[in-house]
């Protein structure tokens, strides 16, 4: 899936990745500059806001599991653009990244719970949790300095738009790296 045949929003995204990697062409890696960090926020709110962004096709979600539609991916291997959708109660497990992700809420609500990696005790131990509405944006460099959880607590699904520095047929294999948490304190 590449950048052709995309409708204009999904394309016009794609655009504003390529103009920033050209622009940190000069990076060993671009997700390490913080024109690319601000870029990226930047690029995720304004696709976010547009209610023409998914088909209804996008949206639909599974009842096992948050679902994962890939709708974009560079032909360079730069990244692949994906929607999630997270039925009421679904969450990701506690991971880090393998490589850099943004990620802006398209509908509804989720619950982002933020871990700091214990080494010498091989876990994550949770550090915030915080409510990420409709329109909330964030960007992580790859490794365990990110590590959190998504989740939707809420009644009515939601929908989040994420881009992930992966080719887009290793999105299901290349992006997460789960790790174990810490039991929580009682």
């Amino acid at each position: 899936m590449s950048h052709a045949g995309h409708r204009e929003p999904l394309a016009q995204l794609c655009r504003t990745l390529d103009a920033m990697f050209e622009a940190c062409a000069h990076f060993a890696e671009p997700s390490h500059s913080t024109f690319f960090a601000r870029s990226m926020r930047a690029a995720l709110a304004e696709a976010a806001a547009g209610p023409e962004l998914l088909q209804s096709a996008q949206r639909e979600g599974s009842r096992d599991h948050y679902r994962r539609h890939l709708l974009a991916a560079d032909p360079q291997g730069r990244y692949a653009i994906a929607a999630l959708v997270w039925l009421p109660q679904q969450a990701s497990p506690v991971h880090a990244h393998h490589t850099w992700c943004g990620y802006a809420v398209v509908e509804g609500a989720l619950t982002e719970t933020v871990f700091e990696w214990n080494g010498p005790a091989s876990c994550a131990s949770a550090t915030r949790t915080q409510a990420r509405k409709r329109g909330s944006v964030s960007f992580v460099r790859a490794g365990r300095g990110g590590i959190h959880r998504l989740g939707n607590d809420s009644d009515a699904p939601a929908v989040s738009l994420h881009i992930y520095g992966v080719a887009g047929a290793q999105i299901g294999t290349h992006v997460n790296d789960v790790v174990s948490a810490a039991p929580a304190l009682v």
